[in-house]
């Protein structure tokens, strides 16, 4: 379990680093950082000087707001099974009055110290015109296919990954499919 004294350490050492409370994920403790700038020097702080030496994985949120439905096939189910007149089950959600929508992509590490079973999930905010963060995959080998992952479908550059390019989407697919503003441009396969 993470102790008040590293979570002290931790806020002595990298100043604008906020912790989350009440905790958004099953009451472990997660930590936002005040920007990309700082996220090797927590990592390697929770990693070499904590325990946290398992990376469990990595992953983003875009806030930016309900997902745009422009360029999605929103027609009739064409299942021959499906009664007369049903309708298509995607429709536009208005903005949830009072959600902190914002111009933002989230990238989360999640961390874990197994001897003292313990995790705690690392936050950082980057602008949605330009989102980049720094790589991990000199810290843990499997950062490498997570980082490629949200590169490939939120567009986080991830600066010094070896062999960042598109891991689950085709070539010809453009933009990033997990946006809220992604408009799919219609293919061989529509």
């Amino acid at each position: 379990m993470v102790t008040d004294a590293a979570i002290a350490k931790l806020k002595e050492r990298f100043s604008g680093l906020q912790l989350m409370e009440p905790a958004p994920v099953k009451g472990h403790l997660s930590v936002k950082l005040s920007g990309p700038s700082k996220l090797i020097g927590v990592i390697k702080m929770l990693k070499d000087e904590l325990g946290y030496e398992f990376l469990d994985f990595i992953t983003a949120v875009d806030w930016k707001g309900p997902v745009d439905l422009k360029g999605y096939i929103v027609n009739p189910n064409p299942n021959p099974f499906m009664p007369e007149g049903v309708r298509s089950q995607m429709i536009s959600e208005p903005p949830t009055p009072g959600f902190p929508y914002r111009e933002a992509i989230e990238v989360i590490y999640a961390l874990s110290n197994w001897a003292a079973k313990s995790r705690i999930f690392v936050r950082v905010e980057t602008t949605r015109g330009d989102p980049r963060v720094p790589s991990l995959i000199f810290l843990w080998k499997g950062a490498d296919w997570q980082e490629r992952e949200i590169f490939d479908l939120l567009g986080v550059v991830v600066e010094g990954h070896p062999n960042l390019k598109k891991i689950l989407t085709p070539d010809f697919i453009k933009g990033h499919p997990l946006r809220k503003d992604y408009v799919h441009i219609k293919d061989k396969y529509d």
